[in-house]
């Protein structure tokens, strides 16, 4: 060691204070952080090597730095009188880093080898993790995720979050109004059989002879909305919302930890000693969609004498379910809330689930109200993470009911569920229909992010102007099916076939959408066992939850956030299909944002 760095002095009283993580060989130290200083004009410099503390002159670094620290990626290494303030240094950073995530040659030599390996490790031991073959449980294997954090303009970032609450407010508003419904989605329900057989569901739930209503339920909705930038609205783009999943919204756990990887990366391979990236905003989504199912979970037991039966959460599933570990984070979760949870799939509760009657603890309006009971467990809340494929519900549409008829808190309901067809957002871009459940003040912040929708079915004028754009002009519209994670959206030249070669009636399980143009920006991932920088494109997701217990909202908050990024030459979406990844923003101040994007 002597001989490596030469001679070694003692602490000095002025000195730079240095946290260096070093890899020995017998040539040299190479430091893998950089420096973090206490003064500003010592020739000497401390190193904290587990508990001894050394120092040697400058110049011994001079040399090891220009190799491996900030200089080489295009961050200065300061020091004497012109270094920065620790006041500056936050801000002074966040725009290195953002720097160096546009340009692509530095994202490539950033992404070695040694910054791979520890990438993939760390996303095993966070459990970033899929069941390739979801009937062996023994092995897993990482999702398909980013190497490092997409860069997204920071004042859409905070828009999203602060508009979010809104479009809470708005769904389930939509949940409460049955007859809306049944009016917005006739049509598509002569066509789309999720949609029929969930009209269906509530016409016989929510009657008079039950006593049912939405309104007085216990509503738990765990969504994510869904946003793109689009390079067509100005010098500064524009934030336009994609749709607002209402059930199954993946990946919470998953971006919640990736964000905690690449903050560890960025924190170890760039000089941010602190143990946080400025712009690296923090998730909470597990803890808190936890959060809101304990509060569900709270309402139902203060609503219900207890059947004298062990009371759980039960998640609805597929049998054979790559996501299922994602799933076991949220159950982790709501562990720690003090609730156990049951896995079963539809068809295994069309075996098992029943329900018994259930005594009130308070006055309510329920006829007969009904337990939902499975294995020997009273359930509280079931939360579907499958039921949005036709396929799913082979044989199980008369549990979909049982389910629905009792009093277990549903995420989603089926009112809610429907509430989140594209059906819906196609007409909420009539301020007409919007102005039905919003304010004029939340309407016209909440429409500041529609892109323009239209149902081809449709006879208007206005519609049939845009078909007509959209049968001269593809590839500037996006056709988009009523069914939920299909992946299947029309692009350019399938549009005007899709359009010519369906009937009238036909054309109602479509929505023809104003096509997105998002920015690109570079894109480390791994593909085929090499780096790939990439040009990429992605989609900011924001986690919100919200809980009503009948006419009192509990609670109605951002719990945390995604991204999921794809090339720029992918239309599909879709991470277990293969064409996107998990990721997460790193938050980029507009004026550097709009400068260094392409369209």
């Amino acid at each position: 060691m002597d001989k490596a760095l030469g001679e070694i002095y003692r602490s000095v009283s002025r000195c730079w204070a240095v946290k260096i993580t070093f890899r020995w060989s017998e040539k040299s130290f190479k430091p893998l952080c950089s420096l973090r200083p206490t003064s500003y004009e010592s020739p000497s410099l401390v190193i904290g090597i587990g508990k001894h503390s050394q120092s040697f002159p400058l110049q011994h670094l001079l040399g090891p730095l220009a190799v491996c620290g900030g200089s080489d990626l295009g961050f200065p290494v300061p020091f004497g009188s012109a270094a920065m303030s620790d006041a500056k240094r936050p801000k002074t950073l966040e725009r290195d880093i953002a720097g160096l995530l546009l340009d692509e040659d530095k994202v490539k030599k950033l992404a070695s080898t040694e910054f791979v390996d520890d990438a993939l490790a760390c996303a095993m031991a966070r459990g970033i993790v899929m069941y390739p073959t979801p009937s062996n449980k023994r092995e897993a294997a990482v999702v398909p995720m980013t190497l490092l954090p997409c860069p997204f303009a920071d004042n859409y970032f905070q828009l999203a979050k602060k508009l979010t609450p809104d479009f809470h407010l708005l769904m389930d508003k939509i949940t409460c109004d049955i007859g809306w419904l049944e009016r917005a989605l006739a049509k598509t329900g002569a066509i789309d059989e999720i949609c029929s057989k969930l009209l269906e569901i509530c016409r016989s739930v929510y009657n008079a002879e039950t006593g049912k209503d939405p309104k007085e339920e216990i509503r738990l909705h765990l969504m994510r909305n869904d946003f793109m930038l689009d390079t067509q609205k100005g010098s500064e783009g524009a934030m336009i919302q994609i749709e607002l999943n209402m059930m199954s919204a993946s990946f919470a756990g998953h971006g919640q930890d990736l964000t905690e990887v690449h903050r560890y990366l960025l924190s170890k391979y760039l000089p941010d000693q602190s143990g946080d990236v400025p712009g690296l905003p923090r998730s909470a989504a597990m803890e808190g969609m936890a959060e809101a199912i304990a509060m569900a979970h709270e309402a139902y037991s203060s609503r219900w004498e207890p059947l004298g039966l062990p009371r759980v959460v039960l998640f609805i599933v597929l049998e054979e379910e790559k996501n299922e570990l994602d799933h076991r984070k949220l159950e982790l979760a709501a562990f720690q809330q003090g609730i156990c949870s049951l896995r079963r799939s539809l068809a295994q509760l069309s075996r098992t689930c029943e329900l018994r009657p259930l005594v009130a603890r308070k006055q309510t309006n329920v006829r007969q109200p009904m337990a939902l009971v499975v294995d020997g467990y009273e359930v509280t809340v079931a939360y579907f993470r499958s039921g949005y494929w036709p396929q799913h519900f082979e044989g199980a549409w008369l549990c979909r009911q049982q389910l629905e008829r009792s009093e277990a808190a549903k995420c989603p309901s089926a009112p809610a569920q429907l509430a989140g067809m594209k059906k819906v957002q196609q007409l909420l871009c009539d301020s007409a229909e919007l102005s039905r459940f919003l304010s004029e003040e939340q309407a016209a912040a909440v429409s500041s992010t529609f892109a323009k929708q239209f149902d081809p079915s449709n006879t208007s004028v206005e519609t049939r102007e845009a078909v007509q754009a959209a049968r001269k002009s593809p590839g500037d519209w996006v056709l988009k099916p009523q069914v939920e994670g299909s992946g299947e959206l029309y692009f350019d030249d399938d549009i005007p076939r899709v359009l010519e070669s369906r009937s009238e009636d036909q054309l109602a399980e479509f929505i023809l959408m104003e096509r997105v143009r998002p920015p690109c920006t570079p894109s480390a991932i791994l593909h085929d066992g090499a780096v790939l920088v990439r040009r990429a494109v992605a989609e900011l997701g924001i986690f919100g939850t919200f809980v009503a217990d009948g006419d009192k909202v509990r609670c109605n908050k951002v719990v945390g956030h995604l991204l999921r990024s794809k090339g720029q030459q992918t239309n599909q979406g879709g991470v277990f299909v293969g064409n996107a990844t998990v990721d997460v923003p790193f938050l980029v101040p507009s004026d550097i944002y709009w400068r260094n994007v392409t369209a």
